[in-house]
């Protein structure tokens, strides 16, 4: 079943909540209906006759320290005009703020009313709405756990609904990129945001956005963009577009300039100067003790040249960035948030412990570069999928990471947080950075280019090899799970898992998320035996890899004689799921290039047949990829299952979108079967 899912945009955090005590709206007028479809709207399945988003905020504190209150009001007026889009309205999909994110936002308001075809208007109370229980096969199963999920009764084609929901926030907004489109038809949408007169909000529109209406009152300053008469942009705001291509669309900044104790010496004219006031403001380096620190270093280059063959005083410089990056990505933990007593530590501090939240992080690498007479420059990105920088609006909403770039006699190399040398993010390549020298506020901004090389390099490959062994007899697989990557694949990867090795808690992670998984899966008992990261690299092509070794009881479903094991339990490939394929109008365009790989090994304790098996053979080819499922019979007891989902294209166009989506829906329907095994 599909279904809407109530999505607030104005939040960029990842939500996840336990509150469901939001009140009801208290609706200030009938709901007014929509006496004419406009004709060119006839045939669709439903239109949107009016999208509100709605912002305000109070601001405290001392800068950078600014902590934010705000009301985000989304409101969305619908008619429906088939029984698709009935079936789409027929629940409410609410996301659930869980852990620490809820101590930050909450929902205060949700509302639902529906005028109905006869006149009349039903105001829903959505506390008393039923909470439907999803079976497996519903498209929300595996995500029940992050959403709140009601049942809307009684709604029909000719209805009209329209769906309230207000949420607190203390997370700071410093803006964004919206455009106004949505999944249907629109006839009025608007995006409105009001701030206190001491708060300056600076911004530009693009593609023939029409200006913001501004008024003011005796406290804030308000901003509203309104567009009328929309057509249908479903995947506007989905993975794979790049809306600002060709969208209207509108770009804000909240400036907090005014909550600093000092005011500013100086006022930011070019991205020269925005570079530079953020490293003045949050990688300045301290040091507390100097000795600890340079103990650290001299224990550093000697273990490190003792490894290289050399001594110390022979390093060159990209040797001590190597040995140096090499301790940050291996070693160094980074956290969240740090106790308020570390707060006012020196880096040397972290690197003793090692562990670090990311501001200190990017000052220990200033220090070590400067340290060491290392030419280095701190860089501006902007992912390729927001579109170049505007270079004549000057704006850290543009701004998608700070990294580094150091320039030694090999050539010009890149720093990117815990990344390995010259590894950056996908959506920087084939993109045009900016850099500066911060240590000389007047130094020139200098342009970086980094080419789609990466992009579409044979490197970028993610391989897992699996030993299953199965207890037909008591419902049991051990299995013995090697996964590598190398390229663009590494970093997906690597992150989380390196994160829990260095806090010696993989087992445990491993542990949780299958205990997510199974949650509702009663009967389903699992023992993570050993997990260990087996390789790290910090040079190209990054490669990593990691393995563990888990056991699982009633993983498969017994029916009379036969035992049924799902697919799903043997490859999980990361697909690239094209939005509205059928009826794209935007292009789609791919990450990167590359292949993903399952090569598995099952052996049964005992002989059998897999029932199903020339069912589940497929191979499918397009330009833009391919993907190949096959499963050969080894042994009596042994069969061996490879799976290769590739993709060898950047740009989907428009109207090769849906074919390609053939091999994703062949890969989604695979994963929900199940190999039929009977023994002989």
């Amino acid at each position: 079943m599909r279904s809407i899912i109530c999505a607030i945009f104005i939040l960029t955090f990842c939500v996840n909540s336990h509150a469901q005590s939001f009140s009801e709206f208290t609706w200030k007028a009938p709901l007014e209906k929509l006496e004419a479809i406009p004709e060119k709207y006839e045939n669709e399945k439903a239109i949107i006759i009016n999208k509100e988003t709605y912002s305000k905020g109070t601001f405290t504190g001392t800068f950078p320290y600014i902590e934010q209150l705000s009301l985000y009001r989304d409101q969305t007026h619908v008619k429906l005009l088939s029984e698709e889009s009935v079936e789409d309205y027929s629940r409410l999909i609410l996301q659930r703020f869980k852990g620490r994110i809820a101590d930050y936002v909450q929902y205060k308001t949700v509302d639902v009313r529906i005028l109905k075809t006869s006149g009349q208007e039903v105001d829903l109370n959505i506390r008393e709405l039923e909470q439907p229980t999803l079976s497996e096969d519903d498209d929300l199963y595996e995500n029940r756990e992050n959403l709140i999920i009601y049942s809307i009764p009684g709604v029909e084609v000719g209805d009209q609904i329209e769906i309230i929901t207000v949420i607190e926030s203390k997370f700071l907004d410093q803006g964004r990129i919206v455009n106004l489109y949505n999944a249907y038809p629109t006839l009025k949408s608007s995006f409105t945001i009001s701030v206190p007169l001491k708060v300056v909000l600076k911004g530009n529109i693009y593609n023939g956005m029409p200006s913001p209406k501004v008024t003011s009152n005796s406290t804030n300053r308000i901003f509203e963009w309104t567009m009328t008469d929309l057509a249908a942009k479903p995947e506007a705001n989905t993975s794979g577009t790049i809306f600002t291509k060709e969208l209207e669309h509108f770009v804000y900044e909240l400036n907090f300039d005014a909550f600093r104790s000092d005011a500013l010496s100086f006022t930011i004219q070019n991205w020269s100067d925005l570079i530079w006031q953020y490293a003045e403001d949050f990688l300045k380096v301290r040091i507390r003790k100097k000795k600890k620190l340079e103990a650290f270093y001299e224990n550093l280059y000697n273990e490190g040249a003792q490894a290289l063959g050399k001594s110390a005083a022979d390093l060159i410089p990209l040797e001590k960035v190597y040995l140096m990056n090499e301790f940050m990505v291996k070693n160094l933990q980074i956290v969240r948030q740090l106790e308020d007593f570390e707060k006012s530590e020196g880096i040397e501090y972290f690197l003793d412990n090692k562990k670090s939240d990311y501001r200190n992080m990017m000052r220990i690498y200033r220090d070590f570069f400067e340290r060491n007479n290392i030419e280095f420059y701190l860089a501006i990105g902007k992912e390729r999928f927001n579109g170049p920088f505007d270079r004549s609006f000057i704006s850290s909403t543009q701004i998608s990471d700070y990294f580094f770039v150091f320039k030694v006699e090999q050539g010009l190399f890149t720093i990117n947080g815990l990344g390995a040398l010259n590894e950056l993010p996908w959506f920087f390549h084939n993109t045009t950075c900016l850099m500066k020298n911060i240590n000389d506020r007047k130094s020139q901004l200098q342009e970086v280019s980094f080419k789609d090389d990466v992009l579409i390099s044979n490197k970028n490959k993610k391989f897992s090899r699996s030993q299953i062994n199965i207890d037909l007899d008591n419902n049991i697989l051990t299995k013995k799970i090697s996964r590598s990557s190398s390229g663009l694949f590494t970093q997906g990867m690597r992150s989380g898992i390196v994160q829990a090795s260095k806090a010696d808690t993989l087992v445990r992670m491993m542990e949780q998320n299958f205990t997510r998984k199974y949650k509702n899966k009663t009967s389903v008992n699992f023992k993570v035996k050993a997990a260990k990261v087996d390789k790290i690299t910090t040079m190209q092509p990054f490669d990593f890899k990691y393995s563990y070794q888990a056991s699982f009881e009633n993983l498969m479903k017994p029916t009379d004689d036969i035992l049924q094991l799902p697919i799903e339990e043997i490859i999980g490939h990361s697909f690239r799921w094209v939005s509205n394929a059928e009826k794209r109008t935007l292009d789609y365009h791919f990450p990167f290039q590359g292949s993903d790989i399952y090569d598995v090994y099952l052996i049964f304790n005992k002989p059998v047949d897999i029932e199903n098996l020339d069912q589940l053979n497929r191979s499918i080819n397009s330009e833009y990829g391919n993907y190949e499922f096959k499963i050969t019979m080894m042994k009596p007891n042994m069969y061996r299952i490879q799976s290769k989902y590739n993709i060898n294209a950047l740009l989907l166009p428009i109207e090769d979108a849906a074919d390609f989506q053939v091999m994703n829906k062949q890969l989604s329907d695979l994963l929900d079967e199940n190999l039929v095994i009977r023994t002989k």
